[in-house]
This record gives structure tokens, sequence and C-alpha cells, in this order.
């Protein structure tokens, strides 16, 4: 979200358990092959820095355990997220309408994984540090709902619809489907009919959102004849009820989560209100 006055992003202080990411790093390009472990890493790690005070040339730490989100096996997605991290390059869009291509991750140490309390001390490429110091729109992205997706494309969603969420004067965008797909990181050569695509990636991403999140969201397809060529998200903020919902299914395992998310949503189309929502809405 952006503030009328413009404060820039690194001048506000973030919670324990909620990261203000700046919109550059949440609007790129060139994602497509991050892993969920990598999409969640970046986060976790920016967040780490910012609370430790973002700068060039400034080295940031932080415990491997804070990286690992599925037991023992989790020591070896941090480092195969690492590297990925490191291989990346990261299309960040500048004000003035260019293009900057940057690493995301500098040279990095880390502890083994077998010792305790390990922990991984990285660095930024100061071009993209130089970019982010600007940075004047964000979104809050709270930890505990990251750590409980199970789809790498909800990730995506969740953190572009957070920039929005809290806007008053907006509730809905449109996108091209391409742009859409670029939003995600959904690989150029990976479901190319929209029937895939919703069936493998919109599906399964809005229902871990409308499961997990403190927002809803849906997104609907808009045609030119017989062919997707736009789509619409739309936002809208939980109820008291919904948000209990919620948090007790972060609390839940996540085994069989997905299965239990999209029995909640079956069509990437809105649900319609309930009498009582719509009474609420009407006060």
């Amino acid at each position: 979200m952006a503030d009328s006055a413009q404060i820039l992003t690194l001048q506000l202080t973030p919670r324990q358990d909620e990261a203000i990411k700046p919109a550059e790093l949440i609007q790129v390009s060139g994602h497509h092959n991050l892993t969920l472990y990598a999409r969640r890493a970046i986060t976790i790690m920016w967040h780490h820095a910012h609370m430790q005070g973002v700068k060039e040339g400034k080295r940031y730490t932080i415990e491997l355990d804070e990286l690992r989100t599925d037991g023992h096996k989790g020591y070896d997605k941090i480092t195969e997220s690492i590297e990925q991290l490191m291989r990346t390059i990261l299309v960040v869009r500048l004000p003035s309408g260019k293009t900057r291509r940057v690493q995301f991750l500098g040279g990095n140490d880390m502890d083994s994984p077998d010792r305790p309390a390990g922990v991984l001390t990285y660095s930024f490429d100061p071009m993209l540090l130089e970019i982010l110091s600007q940075s004047t729109i964000w979104g809050k992205i709270a930890l505990p709902i990251l750590m409980a997706f199970t789809s790498k494309y909800a990730i995506s969603l969740y953190e572009n619809v957070s920039q929005f969420v809290n806007l008053t004067y907006k509730s809905s965008q449109d996108f091209t489907l391409d742009e859409f797909r670029n939003m995600l990181g959904v690989p150029e050569d990976k479901y190319p009919a929209f029937g895939e695509f919703n069936k493998h990636v919109l599906k399964p991403a809005v229902a871990e959102i409308n499961a997990l999140a403190a927002f809803n969201v849906t997104v609907l397809p808009i045609k030119e004849g017989k062919k997707v060529v736009k789509v619409k998200i739309g936002w809208w903020k939980k109820d008291e009820d919904e948000l209990r919902e919620a948090f007790a299914e972060i609390q839940r395992t996540k085994l069989g989560r997905r299965a239990r998310a999209q029995g909640r949503v079956e069509m990437v189309a809105p649900p319609v209100p309930s009498a009582q929502r719509i009474r609420r809405r009407a006060r």
C-alpha cells in the first residue's frame, strides 16, 4: 500500500511476525523457476534484514531454523533455496520505466545444518538496495500465513494482493493474462490452455488464500470471443467468523490442507454473499 505522505518503506518498523515487503520485491519478473521454499525465503530473509537495519555493504544473519519448514528434511531445502536465489536474476521495474536486472542474494556463509543454532550470513546486491531504499509502496505479509501455504503460486498471488487490500479507493484490478501469469511466476511453457491454468494454478492458489489469509480473493476470466484475454482480481477483508476459521486452519496440519481448501472453493468465481453480509454492507 502507498502512504499519502510518501513514507519510505525502510522507515517503517516491521513486527516480529509481519514483514513489510517493498513492492519492488513483490512485482518482479524472473522468479518462474523458484520453488515454494525459495519464494518463502525471499520474504523471510528480507524481513530479517529489515529488522536488523538495511544499508549498503551490511551483512545480515538469520537462524537456519527460521527458514526450515518441513522437519529435518527442511535443511536440504534451505541449501537448495539459497542456491536458487543466487542463480535467479530478478527483473525490477524502475519509476523511469526502465528495468533493472539484479541478483536477489549476494555472497553468503551457511553453518552446517547439523550444527545447533546454525545461522546463515548473507548480503544483497547493492543495485537492488539502491532501488529498495527509495520504495514507498509495500505489502504487509503475515509470516504464519506465508509459512502455511503449500502452493508457490498462492504465495505470489497473496503477496501481490497484500499491496492493495488496505486501499479504500479500489477493490479490484484487471491484468492481461500474460501479465497475470508473469505475476504468479508461471513458466511460459506450463499450462498454456486457460483450462489447465485454472485447474492447476488458479483454483489451488485462490482456495489456499481464502482458507488462510485475512482477506478473500476472486479471479474472474474476461473473454474476447471464446478466448480468455484478461482476468479481474477482486479482494475484500474477512469478517470475524472467517478470520477465526482462517486462524484455526493455520494451526492444523498441512496434510490434506489443499484438499480442505479446495473443498470450500469449487469455482474461481466469487461466492454469493450471504443475507447477513448483504445487510452488513448496506449499513
